[in-house]
């Protein structure tokens, strides 16, 4: 059953949407610093491999073509049909309730990417198949590293595909929005998505398990600030509107 926009959202938004998932990420993220998860299961990957000069998954048909480009060009598909949904929502009244839901959708993925590439941008962190460990010809460094004093400051942190499939995960607040019984289904979508292109670009060497766990932080917590902007402020400030009115009414 459709949720009516004007519905009262629970106070309890930002301890479910924005504390606990905090708090679960950092604990995440210095667990995998902690006891260097990302360099452990980068060896295991890589000698289960054969380990020997590179990444033999780097260019298989599976890994590659199906779920790097095939997976790339369904994220692209999804954008233009949110795209397109949002142009037939100008002329069709029943697209037109979910405007700014579909607009909300755009802006959430669209922030999600741009910000993951500016991170690549900023933290100069090679790939896995760039280090000398893995047959590359550069050192590690972490995120919590000198990473100044790297010989070849890199752009693969972020991950920038599982993020692609994990900004997805804003159809769980647009069900939130509008069908709350289906936001389950929508966040087992943008997990699922984001999991599989986390997978497949580890077994390539293209990126640590952080990397992905700070893709998925990045895109969960632009669309969890976005829905509060497009939905929650706005809603409290068309009540507050309503209430002046019946005050001056009586």
């Amino acid at each position: 059953m459709t949720r009516p926009l004007n519905a009262v959202i629970p106070e309890h938004y930002f301890r479910n949407h924005l504390l606990l998932p905090g708090l679960l990420f950092v604990v995440t993220i210095a667990l995998l610093e902690w006891f260097q998860v990302d360099i452990a299961l980068g060896k295991f990957l890589f000698h289960l491999e054969g380990g020997v000069g590179s990444w033999p998954l780097r260019g298989a048909w599976l890994t590659e073509t199906v779920i790097h480009r095939g997976g790339r060009d369904f994220v692209i598909l999804l954008g233009l049909s949110i795209i397109g949904l949002l142009v037939a929502s100008t002329k069709k009244d029943k697209l037109r309730t979910f405007r700014r839901g579909l607009t909300f959708i755009f802006l959430s993925v669209l922030s999600s990417v741009l910000l993951v590439r500016f991170g690549k941008s900023i933290t100069g962190i090679d790939c896995p198949w760039n280090l000398k460990m893995f047959g590359g010809s550069t050192d590690y460094y972490s995120l919590f590293s000198e990473i100044g004093m790297s010989n070849s400051p890199g752009q693969c942190f972020p991950a920038g595909h599982s993020s692609s499939g994990y900004a997805w995960v804003v159809l769980y607040f647009f069900a939130l929005a509008y069908a709350k019984e289906y936001r389950w289904i929508g966040l087992l979508f943008g997990l699922g998505l984001g999991i599989i292109f986390g997978i497949a670009q580890q077994l390539r060497g293209a990126h640590f398990i952080s990397h992905d766990v700070w893709s998925l932080a990045i895109s969960w917590f632009s669309a969890a600030l976005l829905y509060y902007v497009m939905f929650i402020r706005s809603q409290n400030r068309d009540a507050l509107l309503s209430n002046d009115m019946s005050a001056l009414k009586s």
